[in-house]
């Protein structure tokens, strides 16, 4: 047996999705994870993620913790109806490299965003989420400073 044919018929990870042999994928294992750009700059986070055949009824976004987790879901489809206007069509896919279904992703994002101002929209296949940094109250930068001051003189 050869060294792919092995890889083949054992469970492995592939990315950031787990791959499983043909007989034992479940539903749970289908979910891929998607792929993003962050950008981040003192008044904003921007997020680009990769959603071609999901529009923006198809994608579920929402901001966690304290504001500083996001979570993508959705799900993305072939447009089949495109070329084939019956459900039904003869023929068969030679080549299937695209991920479509079901995605997720969490982003963990060091500052707050405002959530009243978040904005999102999908562009030429891509999700993109504008979340403005949240604005630190004085209070907030007073403790920063204060636990940076003291991290630095703990000995290791």
């Amino acid at each position: 047996m050869s060294f792919l044919q092995r890889i083949k018929s054992k469970n492995i990870r592939s990315g950031n999705t787990i791959s499983l042999s043909k007989d034992k994928q479940t539903e749970a294992n289908t979910v891929a994870q998607l792929h993003v750009d962050v950008h981040q700059s003192e008044q904003m986070t921007v997020i680009y993620a990769q959603c071609a055949g999901a529009d923006m009824s198809d994608v579920h976004i929402s901001i966690e913790g304290e504001g500083n987790i996001i979570l993508i879901e959705g799900k993305s489809v072939r447009p089949e109806y495109i070329v084939f206007k019956k459900k039904t069509h003869s023929g068969s896919f030679v080549v299937e490299e695209c991920k479509w279904g079901e995605f997720y992703r969490r982003i963990i994002l060091p500052d707050s965003v405002d959530t009243q101002k978040a904005e999102a929209k999908i562009k030429n296949g891509v999700l993109i989420l504008v979340l403005p940094t949240l604005e630190k109250t004085e209070e907030d930068v007073t403790q920063r400073a204060v636990s940076k001051g003291a991290s630095h003189k703990t000995k290791l």
